[in-house]
């Protein structure tokens, strides 16, 4: 792992998994009532995210 570098998919989709799970996070520690759409987009999102995380961590690690 030592000579892998990481792609721009795979720096994107770390940081929208990052942003959304802090998000939820504060919100359910600070007990801010989210609105249900915002949930929900933000769900999409790491539905998003997860796989070409997956995807691009693998293909890096093949590669290496």
């Amino acid at each position: 792992m030592k000579n892998v570098k990481p792609s721009k998919a795979w720096t994107i989709s770390l940081l929208v998994i990052s942003v959304c799970t802090i998000l939820i996070m504060v919100s359910y520690l600070a007990g801010i009532a989210v609105p249900d759409a915002v949930k929900r987009i933000v769900g999409v999102l790491d539905i998003i995210a997860l796989p070409v995380l997956a995807y691009t961590t693998a293909k890096m690690l093949k590669d290496k």
